[in-house]
């Protein structure tokens, strides 16, 4: 929102303010969660441990620290590319823990499709929905997103 709002400073801040405080509950929570992980989420954790965790977890630090230096230096534009970054490695970081497990311990990515005639069906409702939704949000970002011509 702060890259946004360069017309409104004083919301600006305010979105830059709890953004930070939002990065700066976010550090102290994942260190809980992955080191409570090893007794309430084992197979979690070995997930988490695995050769690719460290740099896994070491991109997603980088975007963390650059996202916090970026809006603590009010480079906006930055901050929202390395919070997309940040929250892109944590959630490919979740499932490359869980794999193949979707739902632990029963639904796995082998047992959990739908019968082929479901996601055909589904394939077609989803086609059909997409004539429907992507030009109605494409008008929409043309009504919301228009600069004001002066």
């Amino acid at each position: 929102m702060t890259v946004d709002l360069q017309d409104q400073p004083d919301l600006q801040n305010d979105f830059r303010l709890r953004a930070t405080w939002a990065q700066t509950a976010l550090i102290p929570l994942a260190i809980t969660v992955f080191t409570t992980s090893k007794y309430g989420a084992p197979l979690m954790f070995r997930g988490l441990t695995n050769w690719w965790a460290p740099l896994l977890l070491g991109w997603t630090a980088l975007s963390a620290i650059t996202a916090t230096l970026a809006l603590w230096f009010r480079e906006f534009y930055l901050a929202r590319i390395a919070a997309v970054a940040e929250v892109t490695f944590i959630l490919v970081g979740w499932g490359l823990a869980q794999f193949p497990h979707l739902v632990t311990p029963d639904v796995t990515i082998q047992n959990a499709p739908a019968p082929e005639s479901t996601l055909k069906l589904l394939l077609l409702a989803i086609g059909a929905g997409a004539v429907v939704l992507l030009p109605s949000l494409f008008y929409l970002f043309q009504i919301f997103k228009r600069q004001e011509q002066r």
